[in-house]
C-alpha cells in the first residue's frame, strides 16, 4: 500500500469514528436545558464560599463531599488550623456557607453557616421550614413580620412541622396559602 492510499484509510476510518459519535450524541434529545447548564437532578449541591479565597462565590460540589473535601477543592494550598479536627469530615448540605478567614503562620480559620431564605430563593434551593427562622418566614411572599413570628412561636410550642402541608396548623394559614408556598420547599 502506498502512502497515499494509508492516508486515504485513515481519513476514512476517521471520518467513520466521527460520524459513529455525531450518530450516539445525537440519539436521545436532551431533557432540561442546553448542554452547558445540564446537571442530573440531584447528583451535587450548591455551596456559597466566602472570605479570604481567590474566588468567593457559590459553586457545586458532588452530593456527599465533605468540609476537608471543599476546603482541599477551594483553597489552592490547603491550610486549616486544626486538621484533626472532626468538622473536617462533617457532609455539606445545599446551601451551606463556608467562609475562610485569615490566620496566623498561613493557616486559616473557618466558619460553616446556612444561606438565608432570600439567597435560597434566588438559587432554587428548596426551603426547610423546621430550620427557618422570623427574618426567613418575612422573606416569602404573602407571610409578613405577624405571620413569621406565628410560625416559629407554633414550632416551639408543638414541634417540627416536617413538610409545608403541615403549616395548616397555624392560626392564619390555609390551604391556599400553603400551595402558594409549596414552591420554595
Amino acid at each position: 500500500m502506498t502512502r497515499r492510499s494509508e492516508s486515504f484509510v485513515l481519513w476514512l476510518l476517521s471520518a467513520g469514528f466521527c460520524v459513529m459519535c455525531f450518530h450516539k450524541s445525537h440519539g436521545t434529545p436532551l431533557q432540561g436545558g442546553s448542554v452547558a447548564f445540564m446537571h442530573r437532578p440531584g447528583s451535587s449541591i450548591s455551596l456559597r464560599i466566602a472570605g479570604d479565597v481567590p474566588k468567593p462565590g457559590v459553586y457545586q460540589f458532588p452530593k456527599g463531599a465533605t468540609l476537608g473535601y471543599v476546603i482541599n477543592m477551594t483553597l489552592s494550598r490547603p491550610a486549616v488550623s486544626s486538621w484533626g479536627d472532626p468538622l473536617l469530615f462533617r457532609k455539606m448540605e445545599t446551601g451551606d456557607i463556608v467562609t475562610f478567614r485569615p490566620g496566623a503562620n498561613e493557616h486559616t480559620g473557618l466558619t460553616v453557616g446556612s444561606m438565608d431564605a432570600r439567597e435560597r430563593m434566588l438559587l432554587g434551593i428548596p426551603l426547610n421550614p423546621d430550620l427557618m427562622d422570623c427574618e426567613d418566614w418575612d422573606a416569602l411572599p404573602g407571610v409578613g413580620p405577624e405571620l413569621a413570628k406565628s410560625i416559629v412561636d407554633e414550632r416551639h410550642k408543638n414541634g417540627e412541622f416536617g413538610a409545608v402541608e403541615c403549616l395548616e396548623r397555624v392560626p392564619g394559614i390555609g390551604p391556599k396559602r400553603v400551595e402558594a408556598l409549596k414552591r420554595y420547599f
